[in-house]
């Protein structure tokens, strides 16, 4: 496989998009205002450039992988952004989480400067991206879907045309409402578990090997037992994402009460000092909450 593909942001979704890019035969052209993360980029075989302009110079597909649609908007049209640089007919990829009419916003301001766009977030976290282990959730034309399917072969162990633009931001979210429910309820038996005195391993274990199974026990399952917070992604990150759930759920007048819980959980966490922390540290905010120590 040959091609150029700029990359904006290097974070920790960004460098497994850039191991496994690299890996399948692309060529990676990266920025990120972070210098470890330029670094982490060149150890990593790509190529740093010096803006997103200088990213998008050349590449048939530009890729954001940013925290939110403030710093992709910057990032694409702020001073020395993307579409500067970008070669007209080029195609634009955002990873980032996002509402679905963000996306739409974006595709059409994209249009006007003559480019293509695809809102292509991914289901997965930083530590399974690095094993291509995540999917690809894709909203805009079916052509463009197939044009940019070198890309997500590259990095993602498959990915769905769900329609047009917004369609993958909107997939995004609707899987995050399970997932957050899914670490809360974790997060939950495994507190009550360790304080009525029940072994946390074994506790882990049962849950696993039973009808109460979710993927949350295998990513975040071990970091919560062994109160081991190094973050994969963070607990301020996860409350962004459910501001954006509720946000979307009073848009179209759909009750979301799983999520407010666990948007009040996380709120409470971050004033406890647990916001830069995995959100597996979900577990110590209620652990702290029941009166005991702060470990980890």
């Amino acid at each position: 496989m040959t091609g150029v593909v700029g990359l904006v942001g290097v974070g920790a979704m960004g460098k497994g998009f850039a191991k496994n890019l690299v890996q399948s035969g692309l060529i990676v052209r990266g920025f990120d205002v972070s210098p470890a993360a330029m670094q982490t980029l060149r150890d990593l075989g790509g190529v740093p450039a010096s803006s997103p302009a200088d990213a998008a110079a050349g590449a048939s597909w530009l890729i954001t992988s940013l925290p939110g649609s403030e710093e992709v908007d910057e990032a694409l049209f702020g001073a020395n952004g993307a579409v500067e640089g970008a070669t007209a007919g080029s195609i634009f990829i955002d990873t980032s989480t996002s509402l679905p009419k963000e996306s739409r916003s974006l595709a059409e301001r994209l249009s006007s400067a003559g480019m293509r766009f695809v809102d292509a977030s991914v289901s997965g976290t930083g530590a399974t991206v690095l094993d291509k282990d995540v999917v690809v959730l894709a909203g805009g034309s079916s052509e463009d879907f197939a044009a940019c399917r070198p890309v997500f072969d590259g990095f993602a162990r498959t990915a769905y045309h769900l329609g047009p633009v917004g369609s993958g931001s909107l997939g995004k979210l609707l899987i995050n409402v399970v997932v957050v429910g899914n670490r809360l309820a974790l997060a939950e038996s495994l507190a009550l578990g360790m304080k009525a005195g029940m072994d946390p391993a074994a506790l882990l274990a049962i849950l696993k090997d039973g009808p109460a199974y979710s993927k949350a026990m295998d990513l975040k399952g071990e970091k919560m037992i062994a109160r081991e917070y190094t973050p994969q992604s963070t607990l301020a990150q996860s409350l962004h994402g459910t501001d954006l759930l509720l946000e979307q759920a009073r848009e179209v007048g759909s009750p979301l009460f799983g999520v407010a819980v666990y948007s009040q959980v996380a709120q409470a966490a971050v004033a406890m000092g647990l916001g830069d922390l995995d959100p597996a540290a979900l577990l110590e905010a209620l652990l702290l909450m029941g009166g005991g120590e702060r470990g980890g």
